[in-house]
């Protein structure tokens, strides 16, 4: 039962310990870049290499990439102004059957299922934006009260110069997928598991909080 656990996760679509990958760390979980983008490099190679300029235009593109992943594409959101407490049910209904290695049934399309009746969130997700300095300040000094007890989520922002900074690996949520997913309205946010819902905290920087 417990193998088969990443197939229901992604069944469910919930947003638990198994699905951190994706969000994912920097240079593995984001598209190395969109179809319109990459057709775009692809010109100007043919074009380059044509006309004898290849290195040049690598030069280009592997500063425009460094670009792209210091700072990809993200969501703004107002900061919290008063604390607010919200959750998350992740439970859903079976749109289709879920079977074993050896095709036997272990969930009927129809039945309700909770993932966090199966497993529990190692870690919190602190959503934050990082282009606002009293949000990452206030989100660093989190970081620093509770080593390896969360995971920061950055809505926007230059990432790689914020894990150079602080030496803290970040995350970011890459067009608000997960923004979007949880409801969330405000920054910072706080995510933790509350028995078999997700508690989703709006929090004021300095009011009393981490």
């Amino acid at each position: 039962m417990r193998s088969l656990l990443p197939l229901l996760l992604l069944s469910l679509s919930t947003v638990v310990h198994a699905a951190v990958h994706d969000l994912g760390m920097i240079g593995q979980t984001y598209e190395i870049a969109e179809p319109d983008m990459l057709e775009g490099f692809y010109s100007k190679l043919r074009k380059a290499e044509a006309s004898g300029r290849m290195a040049e235009v690598e030069k280009e593109m592997k500063a425009r990439f460094v670009a792209y992943s210091n700072r990809p594409n993200g969501v703004a959101l107002p900061r919290a102004q008063k604390h607010r407490v919200r959750y998350y049910d992740p439970t859903i209904v079976l749109s289709q059957d879920i079977v074993d290695h050896k095709g036997n049934v272990l969930w009927l399309s129809g039945t309700t299922v909770n993932a966090l009746e199966y497993i529990t969130m190692s870690q919190q997700w602190l959503f934050f934006d990082g282009d606002d300095p009293e949000q990452a300040a206030w989100a660093l000094r989190y970081l620093k009260r509770y080593p390896n007890q969360v995971r920061p989520i950055l809505t926007q922002g230059a990432v790689l110069e914020l894990m150079d900074a602080w030496q803290i690996r970040l995350y970011f949520d890459q067009g608000g997928k997960y923004v979007r997913k949880f409801g969330i309205e405000a920054l910072p946010s706080l995510i933790s598991q509350e028995g078999r819902k997700l508690r989703i905290d709006e929090i004021v920087p300095g009011d009393g909080h981490g």
